[in-house]
């Protein structure tokens, strides 16, 4: 297991992930992927609105890393969470206080923060950015006092997309730290009026804040610069919250709403990515089904744009949850005869793919052409830079990308590549600052390079392990992806599953 550092993460601590690549057993015709990630954490943090049941039931609820992050903060504020198969059981509890992280810029934390019941609890919800943020946008709205912290890696992560919004709302929030950054003391509650003005896009954001105004029974106005998912606004909505939207802004009138006792997750489309990418590979022609999968137009650009490409991906068996949630069975033929490159250069579009990008990238390095991504700069502030990590990933297959100030382009069969004029130490091309690329002189097949199985560093990010996974099942030879077993982070049968549709997948045990 190699280590691998930068790019704002620790050296590699997951075990490795191995594939070998090419054809192997009959490929399923259908699996399963596990709940949505986001939705999970809005369900469970719903447990902590105003007149949220005593016990509420969370059915397929995604298990991940992510979403266990956040239990233990619950457990912290006297929720406790009863784990029974995908079925997550949220019940009032004695309080189960956290150790506090020590922080190097923090000798003395604040009177009152202590790890008794007495005290201002601590809540650390290790990496999940998810979690800590929603977390904060909840606890200011219903005014309990707490300290919001992560691990180290979150630590850099920004906060002041949400924190900066909220106070404006009435909050008291306060860095204790580095400026906009975790640890941040949640004090006062959100108690005013107003529109508020959105920095990003990003769900998160949106979502933390409107989860304050709901919390507080605050009316409130954000003006956002893009539509990302809005799992948030159909969650409260199904919940009795009047919302109203248009063109770049959501509002709130500040009235009540009531949450049930059992919510129903759908299965996560970004992971149901995976199958349907590695299938897509496969190229046999065989069909696979994926049941239960959100099909919310805000979370399908993966498959929307492989679709407009000419890939063989349809939409069956389509209901709502009483969520509010459109749920289906996506369908997809094996094969990337006819597709073309990819375009995913509007902001809408780009949100709704958001967590799929290194995989479209991926996918992009076997299709014919230039594929170009952009709109994409919020992937810099991911749990690594996503545009730069993912070029390394590709480009260490031997690929050609280029990453872009906000995006990044994928040189596929038979396309020209950059002009550059030699590899650097780490992979990357020196010929041009923005310029990656396979090895100078490596193999070419017409005008493009040629993809082969290698060692490939997964930056314990698990959206760049499972890309480099899933275009390994496609090349020949055996690939190891160092720390790929970070994957557990949002996908813990992910290895499963793809040996169901026919990979050669395992990890290395330490």
């Amino acid at each position: 297991m190699l280590e691998v550092k930068g790019h704002d993460r620790p050296a590699t601590i997951s075990p490795d992930l191995v594939v070998e690549g090419g054809r192997t057993s009959a490929a399923a015709t259908a699996v399963q992927v596990p709940g949505d990630k986001s939705v999970s954490h809005r369900a469970l943090l719903a447990a902590l609105l105003p007149g949220a049941p005593r016990r509420l039931t969370i059915r397929n609820a995604n298990l991940g890393g992510a979403v266990r992050a956040l239990l233990p903060a619950l457990r912290a504020l006297g929720l406790d969470t009863l784990v029974e198969g995908d079925v997550l059981t949220v019940r009032r509890a004695a309080p189960v206080p956290q150790e506090v992280r020590p922080h190097h810029g923090i000798p003395h934390w604040p009177d009152g923060i202590t790890q008794g019941p007495d005290g201002i609890p601590y809540l650390e919800t290790a990496g999940s950015s998810a979690a800590a943020r929603l977390l904060i946008g909840v606890l200011a709205g219903i005014g309990r006092g707490a300290v919001v912290d992560g691990d180290e890696v979150l630590r850099h992560r920004p906060m002041d997309w949400i924190v900066t919004p909220l106070n404006e709302l009435g909050a008291e929030i306060r860095y204790l730290g580095h400026p906009g950054r975790l640890p941040v003391l949640v004090g006062g509650r959100v108690h005013r009026s107003r529109r508020v003005e959105l920095a990003v896009g990003s769900a998160q954001a949106r979502s933390a804040v409107l989860l304050g105004a709901v919390a507080a029974g605050v009316p409130a106005e954000l003006c956002h610069p893009v539509r990302s998912r809005d799992h948030t606004e159909r969650m409260l909505a199904a919940f009795g919250a009047r919302l109203t939207e248009g063109p770049g802004v959501v509002g709130y009138d500040g009235g009540p709403c009531s949450v049930p006792s059992d919510i129903e997750v759908p299965g996560d489309p970004s992971l149901a990515a995976y199958p349907v990418a590695a299938h897509l590979l496969r190229g046999d022609g065989g069909e696979l089904r994926i049941p239960g999968v959100c099909l919310n137009p805000t979370r399908t650009g993966f498959f929307d744009v492989l679709r407009r490409a000419g890939a063989a991906i349809d939409y069956q068996d389509l209901r709502t949850t009483a969520g509010g949630e459109p749920v289906g069975t996506v369908v997809t033929r094996a094969g990337l005869d006819g597709v073309r490159a990819v375009t995913a250069d509007d902001p809408g579009t780009l949100h709704a793919l958001i967590d799929e990008v290194p995989l479209l990238a991926a996918v992009a390095t076997r299709l014919p052409g230039t594929s170009r991504i952009r709109c994409a700069g919020e992937l810099r502030f991911k749990e690594t830079d996503r545009l730069i990590t993912t070029a390394r990933m590709a480009t260490a297959f031997g690929a050609r990308v280029t990453v872009e100030p906000d995006g990044l382009t994928v040189h596929g069969r038979g396309a020209d590549g950059p002009t550059v004029n030699g590899p650097t130490g780490d992979g990357l091309w020196a010929g041009g600052p923005r310029v990656s690329g396979p090895r100078e002189g490596g193999p070419r097949e017409g005008g493009s390079a040629v993809l082969s199985a290698r060692t490939v560093p997964g930056f314990e990010d698990h959206r760049i392990a499972m890309a480099a996974a899933t275009l390994a099942t496609a090349l020949p030879g055996r690939t190891t992806i160092t720390g790929g077993a970070c994957h557990t982070t949002s996908f813990p049968g992910f290895t499963d599953v793809l040996r169901a549709v026919g990979a050669a997948i395992h990890e290395v045990t330490l």
